[in-house]
């Protein structure tokens, strides 16, 4: 079948000329609209206007709904497989796969797909805690204003495929737009290189289902059956947002392009966008104007190729070809006001778990529920009829969230199967039917081990979790530790009921972490540091979190062989500002009550004695700076941003060989030695602590010195990206993304008290304090 569309591709005639970007017009969103003939440009159309006079459409091929929504992109095919599916939509609309009712090959569902009715714009009504969505009206339309970015961006994408004349749209014609044009592959299958489809098997099957959801068995398109299929999906572009905000930034004229001399200049004049577009080009800093000059127009070359500017469009092709925008510093919270979020009720426990219930109701986002659907568990349950009411809500609603837990997680899988939802998507419990992710959706999936409904092993879950478009996936998995000798097990995992997602608002820290650009996992561990107090969070930004800034109160310049740990030590002097911020850390935790049962208000009031900082220059450069750089090295082909103060952490150490630790000339921490006096209970490593406070309560800090002082070490830790602890690791920790494993471990993910690293460069320990408790 290739081999006979590559001929056809060939002896079709010649392609489409397509208009001369002089003779094309800025539109909405950045786009360029054809004109031809010179026909004048209608008004709404100049700069991105809309008809009620809103500026520039956001980003995406259909835009924006609101701030940080998602855009639609391509949903699933609904006449042949998907490539990432177990289940699909066969030919004539029937189900087949996991989700077929027991007893029943297939059945029939309705042809049609798409929004089926319009929200009104009316405000909800309020029935105790659910909020229940006004009828609808059949002839309103209060989000023309909505419609109108989404018809511009799919018409500037239409154009480019089939022409401005063009009425119809072929499969051959969408096929050589995908080969020959890197914005429409950009935007309508994201994450594929369109320029080498009749090589790439996954990309040619993808742009053949692509043209099997719009067409539903038609030979040609129309525009608008081309508009609904985007309308109707909700796939998520990552980055979006913050990309319109560095495109702003570099668009001084604000005519929506960019030329060589202005990207030179904005490059020159800030120092984001300097990190930004220069990072990982070596000795960038010590650049001259030529050097400076020569590698800025390398990148521009890469956006713009031959073209005198570039406009918003190959702007985004550009960064989605190099998977993420890093570094940007563009990174804020999400509005929680702002944002919808759709639930799924059977399964929800609004009756057996009202806490969980309670805690999202309180979280602040708009809250708006699905309860006119049975349980998907009830024998010879029909899906499909059902499952479109859900639809209907979604396109009622227009939510940026969906969240579904336990049986719901059967509906969530329909959604995503039959292209209903493409945004971002909270899973509590991990449905039996959920066997693989779908590709291009932020998902975040929790699970307990101790779940007796779906019991499903850490490994399979991890497996599905890697399914998924890679740094939008998240498990967030509740682990059991191991056991003490006293017989004691310091922490239980959840249950099917998940406790741990209604303490330290988890459970609305994992809704905004689906919905921000980044991804889900980082922006969760960015939620760890905002659990630290105020006091303590100032303190740690003023010491700094790499190895460098380690170095920024260092007065010894000792070149020659230590003798022993004093020889690296140096007396911090009280009333300094360094006394002030390392006490400051060592004294304050976290917000959050410890589960491991020390009185914070007891250790604040302990009696510090003496801080010591310690300059071990060899084991520094040795050790830990080549760790934390190649770390860094590791982020960047995993295609991820690293952050100090995220994936480096001040952490705490007790140890009876704290000598031996300071003086090592290479390496102070051994991590397969390490473990005994925990137990291992998280596994084999070296462990540290949030908190000194609990370092000091346990048995931890060794056998007190004759005057009662006891000593622990203040250490820098390049934790990486962390997983749940186990006591089965052995040392070697899951993978996260292949071939790269995870960095270290934690006893919790909601709001981790105990860190455990495996390689010995992964620690420094910066400061030795003395105290008495």
């Amino acid at each position: 079948r290739r081999s006979s569309s590559i001929a056809r591709i060939r002896t079709c005639g010649a392609p489409p000329v397509w208009p001369p970007r002089a003779a094309m017009l800025p539109g909405g969103g950045g786009r360029y609209v054809p004109m031809p003939g010179g026909a004048p440009v209608p008004a709404w159309m100049q700069q991105g206007q809309q008809p009620n006079g809103g500026g520039a459409g956001p980003i995406g091929f259909a835009g924006h709904r609101s701030p940080g929504m998602q855009p639609a992109l391509a949903a699933p095919s609904l006449t042949t497989p998907r490539l990432r599916s177990n289940s699909f939509i066969g030919m004539g609309g029937c189900l087949s796969g996991p989700l077929a009712p027991p007893g029943h090959q297939q059945y029939q569902i309705q042809q049609q797909v798409g929004m089926s009715g319009r929200f009104d714009g009316q405000p909800v009504q309020q029935v105790g805690q659910t909020r229940v969505v006004s009828a609808v009206r059949p002839n309103a339309d209060p989000r023309s204003y909505e419609d109108a970015e989404i018809s511009h961006e799919a018409r500037n994408i239409w154009v480019r495929i089939a022409g401005d004349e063009g009425e119809t749209m072929s499969r051959l014609q969408l096929i050589r737009a995908l080969m020959e044009d890197r914005t429409v592959a950009a935007f309508v299958l994201p994450g594929i290189d369109g320029s080498n489809l009749m090589e790439n098997d996954d990309a040619y099957e993808a742009a053949h289902h692509l043209f099997n959801d719009i067409s539903r068995g038609k030979q040609r398109v129309r525009f608008q059956d081309f508009l609904k299929n985007f309308q109707s999906s909700k796939a998520s572009v990552s980055k979006a947002s913050e990309l319109r905000a560095i495109f702003e930034r570099l668009d001084c004229n604000k005519d929506n392009r960019i030329s060589r001399h202005e990207l030179l200049s904005a490059v020159k004049r800030d120092r984001v966008l300097f990190d930004l577009f220069l990072r990982g080009v070596e000795a960038a800093d010590d650049m001259d104007d030529e050097a400076l000059s020569g590698a800025v127009d390398d990148i521009y070359k890469a956006i713009a190729g031959d073209w005198k500017h570039f406009d918003f469009a190959d702007f985004i092709a550009y960064f989605r070809t190099i998977s993420r925008v890093e570094g940007c510093g563009l990174h804020q919270p999400i509005d929680r006001r702002s944002r919808r979020v759709l639930i799924i009720g059977p399964g929800f426990g609004t009756q057996l778990n009202p806490m969980q219930t309670q805690v999202v109701m309180q979280s602040g986002f708009q809250i708006f529920w699905v309860h006119n659907v049975p349980n998907p568990e009830e024998t010879e349950f029909r899906m499909l009829p059902h499952v479109s009411k859900i639809r209907d809500s979604i396109d009622q609603i227009r939510p940026d969230l969906v969240m579904c837990g336990s049986k719901g997680g059967a509906y969530g899988v329909a959604l995503w199967q039959m292209g209903y939802w493409r945004g971002p998507t909270l899973l509590i419990n991990a449905h039996p039917s959920c066997t693989e992710l779908p590709y291009d959706v932020p998902i975040i999936m929790t699970h307990g081990d101790q779940d007796p409904v779906y019991p499903r092993p850490r490994e399979e879950l991890e497996t599905l979790i890697n399914t998924g478009s890679r740094n939008m996936c998240f498990l967030y998995y509740s682990s059991t530790s191991g056991t003490l000798a006293s017989g004691h097990t310091p922490r239980v995992g959840d249950q099917h009921n998940m406790a741990s997602l209604i303490h330290f608002e988890t459970l609305p820290r994992l809704m905004e972490s689906v919905l921000c650009p980044e991804g889900p996992e980082l922006h969760f561990m960015r939620t760890w540091t905002e659990r630290l107090t105020q006091q303590r969070q100032e303190a740690e930004n003023r010491l700094g979190y790499t190895p460098q800034k380690l170095r920024q109160f260092w007065v010894s310049t000792q070149t020659r062989a230590a003798q022993d740990s004093n020889d690296f030590l140096q007396d911090v002097p009280r009333g300094s500002q360094e006394f002030h911020w390392v006490s400051t850390v060592f004294r304050h935790g976290a917000k959050d009550v410890s589960t491991y049962g020390y009185s914070k208000e007891k250790w604040e009031r302990c009696g510090l004695i003496r801080i010591q900082r310690i300059e071990n220059a060899s084991q520094d450069e040795g050790g830990t700076a080549p760790y934390y750089n190649s770390l860094r090295h590791s982020f960047e082909c995993m295609g991820i941003e690293f952050i100090p103060g995220v994936h480096t952490r001040w952490l705490f150490h007790g140890s009876s060989a704290i000598d031996s630790i300071v003086s090592n000339p290479i390496q102070g921490f051994q991590p397969l030695a390490s473990g005994t006096a925990g137990e291992a209970v998280w596994g084999r490593g070296t462990y540290f602590a949030r908190d000194a406070g609990y370092v000091a309560s346990g048995p931890f800090c060794g056998v007190p010195a004759r005057d009662g002082t006891r000593r622990m070490l203040m250490c820098l830790v390049t934790t990486g990206m962390s997983c749940a602890g186990s006591p089965h690791h052995n040392g070697i920790l899951p993978v996260r993304q292949p071939p790269h494993r995870f960095n270290s471990s934690v006893d919790s993910l909601s709001s981790p008290e105990i860190f455990v690293v495996q390689h010995p460069g992964a620690a420094y320990p910066a400061y030795m304090i003395t105290f008495v408790s």
